[in-house]
């Protein structure tokens, strides 16, 4: 692990994140002291698919939608009172 000054850091950024871009990780230091540590990013996982809402709702409700449904009858709660 290379170590740098936030001075340095400064003056040649370009060449530093260059570095970190091949793989390297820079330890930062202000006085002496480590302050953080600029590492290379890792590539996130690729996103799982969407579930095919649709083929569910036919596997589970293979005559169609219920009715009436929870909606219609929370309106028609509404309109009773």
């Amino acid at each position: 692990m290379k170590s740098v000054d936030t001075r340095t850091l400064q003056h040649h950024l370009g060449s530093f994140l260059d570095e970190v871009e091949g793989g390297e990780t820079l330890e930062i230091r202000r006085r002496r002291k480590v302050i953080g540590r600029l590492v290379p990013c890792v590539a996130e996982a690729s996103a799982e698919p969407w579930p095919d809402i649709q083929s569910r709702l036919e596997r589970i409700y293979p005559d169609g939608p219920v009715e009436p449904g929870a909606s219609d009858i929370l309106y028609g709660d509404r309109d009773g009172r």
